[in-house]
């Protein structure tokens, strides 16, 4: 069976994914929706919705796995109150695998898989840190001192 890649960003909230699951198009595009705190899963031959499935609060940014099988999604949060987590969605069943707290970082934001690996920004404590998701941990974190 031939798996895809994740190839595209368009706008920071969307990012296109090529998988091969029957209950996903391939490709797929997948699109965040920030007041309704969920991910859609869009077929983009004909613009319908074929899923959606729930996030953290304020879904800010997305990227794929690889593979196409995992999105990943830095949950901003919303007004005051910032968030401090990354939703994990197996895209084939369209559910929230798991819900990784970030302890005192804040405000997760550009977010990117390179090397099987998530590396996302966090404006609220101005550094660049890294999830590994074969480990379940955050494994580095760069200090940036940039707005």
């Amino acid at each position: 069976m031939k798996r895809g890649r994740s190839l595209l960003f368009l706008g920071g909230a969307m990012a296109l994914a090529t998988a091969t699951y029957a209950q996903v198009p391939s490709p797929a595009l997948v699109v965040l929706n920030k007041g309704a705190n969920e991910l859609a899963i869009v077929d983009p031959v004909n613009l319908k919705v074929v899923g959606r499935v729930p996030t953290g609060e304020g879904p800010h940014e997305v990227a794929v796995s690889a593979d196409g099988k995992t999105a990943f999604v830095a949950n901003y949060g919303t007004g005051p109150a910032p968030g401090s987590t990354l939703s994990v969605i197996d895209l084939a069943t369209r559910r929230e695998l798991k819900r990784v707290n970030l302890g005192g970082l804040r405000r997760p934001h550009g977010i990117v898989e390179n090397g099987g690996r998530i590396y996302f920004t966090c404006e609220g404590n101005k550094l660049i840190a890294r999830y590994d998701p074969a480990s379940g941990t955050l494994d580095w974190m760069m200090g940036t001192g940039q707005e």
